[in-house]
């Protein structure tokens, strides 16, 4: 529901959407009373708050992530993009994974619908101002997610094997697997170099990956090397190895 607005330039817009028309109610009542707030639309579910949201351009969007049949989480970046609003949690749950979530995916704060208005008031204008809402807990298990995802991974054997070839030997496998069908003075031709110089990256190749010849370098970096063009490969030969 979009809602008349009257708003002075010091009030608040905020956007309400709960799958509950009594906690929708609630809430809107208890804010509308307050000067520093307008009520710009309220909303039951993802659709229809993200067209409200779109329309009225709140300031501050106060979302229950546990939508009817929805997952609410899902629409916050969206909301975020569409309207450069900021997302406030207003939630029964009490996961943690959910509040997480939430706040990954751009939420600026997480408040259980079990504290006080006033604290959901406080948090509104706190965010307002460009703070975030979080206690203790949640920011260190938020950070500690975040240094996970960026923490680099761990090379399998096979990928540091093929970390020790040059970017010449790089591209000759590449080579390899795009033109399987060729001879490698066909291949050498593509690449712009001699056969004998080819084959002396080959064999530099054979030995860096461990394998034994043109076929198991063919099947070696089909696994662990995808070409730029993983469509281009052609279909494995059983001759010229």
């Amino acid at each position: 529901m979009l809602m008349n607005s009257n708003k002075s330039p010091n009030q608040i817009k905020v956007q309400l959407i709960d799958p509950h028309q009594i906690t929708l109610w609630g809430i809107q009542k208890l804010l509308d009373e307050d000067s520093r707030f307008e009520i710009c639309a309220v909303a039951s579910n993802s659709n229809e708050a993200l067209k409200l949201a779109i329309s009225s351009k709140p300031d501050i969007i106060v979302l229950e992530p546990e939508l009817h049949d929805e997952d609410g989480i899902e629409i916050i970046s969206t909301l975020i993009d569409k309207t450069k609003a900021k997302v406030i949690i207003y939630t029964g749950s009490q996961s943690p994974k959910i509040h997480d979530q939430a706040v990954v995916k751009g939420a600026r704060g997480v408040i259980n619908k079990t504290e006080s208005i006033d604290t959901l008031v406080k948090a509104i204008e706190k965010i307002h101002l460009g703070e975030l809402w979080l206690n203790r807990n949640a920011t260190s298990r938020i950070l500690l997610q975040i240094a996970q995802a960026n923490s680099p991974v761990e090379l399998s054997s096979e990928q540091k094997k093929l970390k020790t070839l040059t970017s010449k030997e790089e591209k000759v496998t590449r080579a390899i697997q795009l033109h399987s069908e060729k001879t490698l003075r066909n291949i050498a031709d593509t690449l712009h170099i001699s056969e004998h110089t080819l084959r002396n990256h080959l064999a530099s190749i054979y030995d860096k990956l461990e394998v034994r010849n043109r076929m198991e370098l063919y099947v070696f970096c089909g696994k662990y090397q995808k070409t730029d063009n993983p469509n281009a490969h052609a279909k494995r030969r059983s001759t010229d190895v």
